[in-house]
């Protein structure tokens, strides 16, 4: 999609330029390159806010893999600890 915007902005900025020409109106010019910077800094601004969305949403998922990862050493853990207790409670009825 937003390739298909590049392109139509440079088309639009071409025939901009082609209008001028044959006019030979500078003002038409100057017009058509001022919006052409406005439109590159509102297509800027898009992409830096979603790219800062981006960011957020790697780190939340970081951290939520980060805190099943915890969760799976904590059951790990505590099943190795089972074993031993259930280990020991043997030895001591065999006893």
């Amino acid at each position: 999609m937003i390739i298909f915007l590049r392109l139509i902005t440079v088309l639009l900025l071409i025939g901009a330029g082609y209008l001028c020409y044959e006019f030979k109106d500078y003002k038409l010019a100057i017009f058509a390159c001022c919006g052409f910077i406005t439109g590159v800094i509102f297509t800027l601004s898009y992409v830096l806010d979603v790219s800062r969305k981006l960011k957020a949403y790697k780190r939340e998922l970081e951290k939520s893999s980060i805190n099943t990862d915890e969760s799976d050493s904590k059951v790990k853990v505590l099943e190795s600890k089972i074993e031993v207790l259930e280990k020991a409670l043997k030895d001591a009825l065999n006893k």
